[in-house]
């Protein structure tokens, strides 16, 4: 899971594209918190500006050039397959003899040794570990034999080509992936695996285009529209949009987009996300048992992404909801950080014990993963005089590693792969657990949106496409 950001204009005194890019990214932090990158090119100079940092983007501000340019790309990331260095930092970038080429991906491909190995036979040098770069290096072999035969006058290059290259990265790349290639001079083009794993968006205004990961990271999204799975949209110099559905696959989106990755604002396949987690707080009030609703005096949610289910839970069963767990907001999320990172975050959560002292509690958080973040709270809670704790988790147990972008690779890393409810439940040391089922899931997605009739749920079944 990262940020993606793409933007032309065909204007360049009227935005500065740098700037933007820079804003939309900050929108897109939550997607990724490792580091950024800023990839721009200026059409009448030929300049291109690169920026790459690690952390943040607001503490890398100072660094940005904010110079005119007509295109650009930019990149927050969430390490989910190869080192974390600087060397992995997004936007790649290769060139053809002067053309050059640049690209970010939002994804996992998780046949990537076996595309190093394909790519070793050509003598091709990889300067990181990313399968970023190798899609990249991809792409460029599959065209440089096209660019040679244009003499550097990129008016030659025809869509036809482009596609022809996109289509062996389908045919190689296994896995997840929304991709933004810019070859600088000539245009911008979106690309989104066959079944839409990783959620992605476009809007075009009367003078410029933008792509990002969802629907916050576009200036504005009342007409925003989804790059369909299985799509390649190119976007040329004077903004004309071409498309071509190379694929017809069911969509399947990750589920867990919806349950804890993507802002509550925004839209991810035309459901908005407040939306989604709301519903399955109303869904998931209904299967606690009478007799626990009513030995319940107070809802807590778990700081952040669970206040809107917990708000929708307690307003059904008529209890009040209190904030008793402050966390630290200038702490990362912990979920998407390594394992000892995750220890050092969750100490910055604090109890208000006055509110807690002697209460039965139904704590209520999206998910369950580890359980690290989980048991440190609720001891805390214990410890500030807590009488019983019950738990509802908005989403079903998550037992099995993820291959699409979610850093979820050991079987033996999940609290629910080796462990049955009543099991975790003692492990937490709760009252009582509560999961949302999966049928339910994925019938509060349908409701939202009745095009949806399936999901990407190998976090939960084990069944991989």
């Amino acid at each position: 899971m990262c940020g993606i950001i793409g933007l032309i204009t065909n204007n360049i005194d009227s935005i500065n594209i740098t700037y933007k890019i820079y804003e939309l990214l900050f929108n897109l932090q939550h997607r990724g918190q490792d580091s950024f990158g800023i990839v721009t090119y200026n059409n009448k100079t030929e300049n291109v500006f690169s920026q790459k940092n690690q952390g943040l983007v607001d503490n890398n501000v100072e660094k940005i050039d904010f110079s005119k340019s007509n295109m650009g790309i930019g990149h927050v990331r969430y390490p989910t397959h190869g080192n974390n260095t600087i060397n992995e930092i997004q936007p790649f970038t290769c060139y053809f003899n002067n053309i050059g080429i640049s690209l970010v991906h939002n994804g996992n491909i998780y046949n990537v040794d076996d595309i190093r190995l394909f790519l070793n036979n050509y003598n091709y040098n990889f300067n990181s570990t990313s399968d970023s770069e190798v899609i990249l290096i991809l792409f460029y072999h599959f065209i440089k034999n096209d660019l040679s035969e244009l003499d550097n006058d990129l008016s030659k290059l025809d869509n036809d080509l482009i596609i022809k290259s996109i289509y062996n990265i389908y045919d190689l790349c296994k896995g997840s992936f929304s991709i933004i290639l810019m070859i600088h001079g000539y245009g911008i083009i979106a690309v989104r695996d066959k079944y839409g794993i990783r959620p992605f968006v476009y809007n075009k205004f009367y003078n410029s285009v933008e792509f990002s990961s969802e629907t916050i990271g576009l200036t504005e999204d009342s007409n925003y529209q989804n790059v369909e799975n299985g799509e390649v949209i190119i976007v040329d110099n004077y903004l004309n949009i071409s498309k071509y559905r190379l694929y017809n696959e069911i969509l399947k989106p990750c589920i867990f987009e919806y349950i804890y990755f993507s802002r509550q604002e925004s839209y991810i396949n035309d459901v908005l996300v407040y939306d989604f987690r709301h519903s399955v707080g109303e869904e998931i009030a209904s299967d606690i048992d009478i007799d626990i609703i009513n030995d319940i005096d107070i809802v807590v949610p778990v700081p952040l992404t669970s206040i809107i289910s917990a708000s929708a839970i307690a307003h059904k069963i008529n209890k009040p909801l209190k904030h008793v767990i402050q966390k630290n907001r200038y702490t990362h999320r912990t979920f998407i950080n390594k394992e000892d990172e995750i220890i050092k975050n969750i100490k910055k959560i604090k109890i208000i014990k006055s509110l807690v002292k002697g209460k039965n509690l139904l704590l209520v958080d999206d998910s369950i993963v580890r359980g690290n973040t989980s048991k440190y709270i609720i001891n805390l809670l214990r410890d500030a005089g807590a009488n019983k704790i019950y738990f509802a988790c908005c989403s079903p147990p998550i037992k099995f590693p993820n291959c699409y972008g979610i850093c979820l690779y050991k079987n033996d890393e999940l609290i629910a792969n080796n462990k049955s409810i009543e099991e975790v439940c003692e492990y937490l040391n709760l009252d009582k657990l509560y999961y949302l089922s999966l049928k339910n899931t994925c019938n509060v997605l349908k409701k939202l949106n009745p095009k949806l009739v399936d999901f990407e749920l190998s976090v939960f079944t084990g069944n991989y496409i």
